[in-house]
């Protein structure tokens, strides 16, 4: 025998043409149950003395892909010149063709020292919750005021989000008054056809007449969050999050008119192409899509809409 353990397997194995003992008490005898019993007495049949001693832990293959430098360079290029998280990094590759799980980029993105970066988020605790079809609801918000380099002029973001798919339309405006609110509404509806509810806070452009009348003459819910809860518009907040990290801070915007050009890029970029981690990697134009095919959604909803405006 080349060890003791190997020596003992032998012996257990044999006992019972020995001692005549059953298996059951052999085994109490050794320490062992009666599948470990069965299992060293079938390599010991298959394989003879060399079947007594344990098995290499290696596996016999290594599947998924192998990180290049290559590789591994776009993996660092999306985590800091677009802030994108593991399971974000994970979907893009997945267009590019490689498939890497999110711990293989997690490792990667630890051994350079970005699984964490500066920017800290606020952690909320709340239920999530998340409309079944495109138009059941959606919400509003408004951004800002935010400033340009240079300049003292207010600015604003008005945007109009879909509960449902996280479609977006937005706009880049000077100022925040009912007006601009409702036209943020209306090529929403334009485009998308007209949503069953909209949320929104108590803001004075959401709570003034001349939105309230609209939504009434046009046969739309309003649902205003209670105070104090912005958490109830974790979508709309979390797109306006978006905004600050992908678009303010990384556009050098020259001046306003410059702004808009490249936010109406920027939003049409959100729809058609940025992989959302909500709707599990798909773009909203794609999760969009998708339920608009679906055999069992009402597709009269999400036809055009032509109001007066």
């Amino acid at each position: 025998m080349s060890s003791e353990i190997e020596g003992t397997r032998f012996n257990l194995i044999h006992e019972h043409e020995r001692t005549g003992e059953s298996v059951t008490n052999i085994c109490r005898k050794y320490g062992v149950s009666r599948k470990t019993y069965y299992k060293w007495k079938k390599r010991y049949l298959a394989r003879g003395i060399d079947g007594l001693k344990d098995l290499s832990r290696r596996p016999h293959s290594i599947t998924g892909e192998k990180v290049t430098p290559e590789l591994e360079q776009i993996i660092l290029g999306l985590r800091l010149d677009s802030r994108f998280g593991t399971a974000r990094i994970k979907f893009r590759l997945k267009r590019l063709g490689v498939s890497l799980s999110s711990r293989t980029v997690y490792k990667v993105l630890k051994r350079h020292g970005l699984n964490r970066l500066s920017c800290k988020l606020k952690i909320r605790k709340y239920r999530r919750f998340e409309k079944k079809h495109p138009n059941d609801m959606v919400q509003m918000d408004i951004l800002g005021p935010f400033y340009l380099r240079n300049s003292n002029t207010k600015n604003y973001i008005v945007s109009c989000i879909d509960d449902c798919t996280r479609k977006v339309v937005s706009k880049w405006t000077e100022r925040k008054r009912s007006k601009d609110v409702l036209d943020v509404l209306q090529d929403w509806i334009r485009t998308n056809g007209k949503p069953k509810k909209v949320m929104h806070d108590n803001g004075k452009q959401f709570v003034s007449t001349s939105f309230r009348q609209y939504l009434k003459e046009n046969d739309i819910s309003d649902k205003p969050i209670p105070a104090a809860y912005p958490q109830l518009q974790g979508k709309v907040e979390a797109y306006n999050k978006i905004v600050k990290n992908e678009f303010l801070a990384m556009e050098e915007i020259l001046d306003i008119e410059d702004g808009k050009v490249r936010y109406t890029m920027f939003v049409n970029a959100y729809n058609m192409d940025r992989e959302h981690g909500g709707i599990g990697g798909l773009t909203p134009q794609e999760r969009w899509l998708q339920l608009l095919n679906t055999p069992t959604r009402n597709k009269n909803r999400l036809k055009k809409c032509y109001l007066c405006l």
